[in-house]
């Protein structure tokens, strides 16, 4: 019962919220739609009869470019144009002594009255007046004055008088402070002082106005041209009265489904409880002893399907428990694999008087899928990078076989890289039957000769750092790329052959070798290190004159890099600086 109360609390608080939120919601909505469509109406209106200006205005403009100055007058043929589509009257004046002096006219004569002579005597160079009669609107008066001839017309002006009979649009003249309301409004007509204030000094606008008892809409759009308002009113009682309805309708509504609701959760409340507390005692079971018999419910209901979700723990737990043991298993596998790998690479560092040598290995996983190996003496240095296909287990188990092949090339003191090559190219074609392949690339660098010979498997391009004289600069583009002598990849073709280049390299240059885990490496926003940033560190500490610790700056950028995170690939790279 207790659960039934204060279900049925949460039911009515969370929908009488819903319903409060929802009618809130909507009529916000209808609120900025009416705004919109009141202002979209009145924008449309406003434009037609902007556009009915700018018509009866070229009519003065035509006439103006068949007036003969010379003659002093309009052409016979636009006189009979203008009768024959009524275009109304065009009277051309000139300025004799301050008074106005008829040139030549369009339509009937007309004895233009004093005021009307003193605005148009008043009216600047180019510039254009109007004025709308809402008495009678069919007719637009116009002044205009085109370098010394002054212009008067009366232009027909029919869309006007068609607005003025529309019942919903309104308009407000601001010249002579005229109001014309819409017929639907006319009752408002004692409300001209707070209608007017509304609109002047703005170009368009949505107001609310309240008066007389009830709520108004005015929106509005001025029509500069023709010193006017075009303005719309709407009654917002009557439009809110039927949305209040229709939320009304919608509330009785949702309060015949909440109590039919609770009705029903009423009667459905036994039978869930009596399931809810057999699934409660086998859970209690469980909690106690860590084992439980499996729950048989007749129930189809959600309870019924925690029931079978408890079942289906139940039973794979048990599943979890061998898995977590032969994972510990598997733990301790890698553990040994990743400790037997260890053994297979050299000492990451060799220092002698003539060069140095170092080297930076870090595995994606427990067990990487990256070899580098070297061999130094007196006389020469021998270097293997490679680089195979994924990283763990099974990566590991190729370098551990190319790592034996290196030691016999050694022992037999086989140290041409194309050859070396060779030998690694044949077992892993052997190893991996073709499913995994290996990057390499071998060189072997003559101390006497001072001469670096190089083959390579389809492995990222190392390069040389040259040695930098005092006061120089060099750029990436001064870097000894080793792009010849490239082969395909170990493991692809048991009958590839791999060629040899050699290049020179003297005391004072570098090096380097790395596989593209280093370039593949991403920071904590998955942003690649990218081999421009291996490239741009061996220029600045060529630049800087320390380009023997490059390989000590390249390891702490790494590291600061990626921070301890999660790689996609292993990443390993050499340097040889040649004192």
């Amino acid at each position: 019962m207790k659960f039934l109360i204060i279900t049925s609390i949460l039911l009515v608080l969370s929908s009488l919220t819903i319903f409060l939120i929802n009618r809130d919601a909507f009529l916000s909505d209808k609120r900025s739609y009416l705004y919109s469509t009141a202002l979209d109406r009145v924008g449309n209106e406003a434009e037609k009869i902007q556009k009915d200006y700018q018509t009866s205005f070229e009519k003065i403009r035509t006439a103006l470019l068949f007036f003969d100055a010379t003659t002093g007058q309009f052409s016979p043929q636009i006189k009979q144009l203008a009768q024959q589509n009524n275009w109304g009257r065009i009277f051309l004046y000139r300025q004799v002594q301050s008074e106005l002096q008829l040139v030549d006219y369009i339509g009937t004569d007309l004895s233009l009255a004093p005021a009307l002579k003193q605005r148009l005597l008043a009216t600047q160079d180019q510039q254009v007046s109007t004025d709308a009669d809402f008495n009678n609107p069919e007719w637009l008066r116009v002044f205009f004055r085109q370098g010394e001839f002054y212009i008067y017309g009366e232009i027909h002006f029919p869309y006007l008088k068609q607005s003025l009979n529309n019942p919903l649009i309104g308009f407000y003249e601001t010249r002579r402070k005229e109001l014309h309301l819409p017929g639907a409004f006319s009752g408002l007509a004692n409300q001209r002082a707070q209608i007017i204030p509304l609109m002047e000094g703005q170009a368009s606008g949505v107001k609310d106005l309240s008066t007389t008892g009830r709520n108004y809409l005015v929106s509005f759009q001025q029509v500069p041209q023709l010193n006017m308002y075009v303005f719309q009113v709407f009654d917002k009682d009557q439009v809110f009265a039927v949305v209040k309805k229709t939320m009304n309708k919608t509330l009785m509504v949702s309060v015949i489904i909440l109590f039919a609701g609770l009705l029903a959760m009423f009667f459905g409340v036994d039978s869930l409880t009596q399931n809810l507390s057999k699934l409660a005692s086998g859970m209690s079971q469980f909690t106690a002893s860590g084992t439980a018999k499996p729950l048989r419910l007749q129930s189809k209901d959600e309870v019924g399907k925690m029931a079978q979700v408890f079942n289906t723990m139940l039973s794979k737990i048990e599943s979890l428990l061998a898995q977590t043991a032969q994972k510990a298993r598997m733990e301790a596998e890698l553990e040994t694999a990743k400790e037997v790998q260890s053994t297979l690479l050299p000492k990451s560092k060799v220092d002698h008087d003539l060069y140095s040598l170092k080297g930076y290995y870090q595995p994606a996983s427990e067990c990487g899928g990256d070899l580098w190996f070297y061999h130094c003496d007196d006389s020469k240095i021998f270097l293997f990078v490679g680089d195979a296909t994924g990283h763990g287990v099974p990566a590991a188990l190729i370098t551990a076989a190319a790592r034996s092949v290196l030691s016999l090339a050694v022992d037999e003191k086989i140290l041409d890289p194309s050859r070396v090559l060779g030998m690694l190219n044949k077992v892993l074609c052997d190893v991996a039957k073709g499913e995994k392949m290996m990057t390499a690339f071998s060189c072997v660098y003559d101390i006497a000769e001072k001469k670096l010979t190089y083959s390579n498997a389809s492995h990222d391009v190392p390069f040389i750092v040259p040695q930098v004289e005092s006061g120089q600069k060099i750029k990436k583009g001064d870097l000894i790329y080793l792009t010849d002598a490239n082969g395909k990849r170990l493991g692809h073709e048991r009958t590839t052959e791999y060629s040899t280049e050699t290049v020179v390299m003297t005391p004072g240059q570098g090096l380097m070798v790395y596989t593209d885990g280093l370039v593949d490496a991403v920071d904590a926003e998955g942003k690649g290190f990218g081999e421009r940033g291996v490239i741009k560190m061996a220029v600045d500490s060529a630049n800087r004159g320390s380009g023997r610790s490059l390989h000590d700056q390249v390891s702490r950028k790494i590291a600061e890099y990626t921070e301890n995170i999660e790689q996609p690939d292993d990443i390993t790279f050499v340097n040889v600086f040649l004192k």
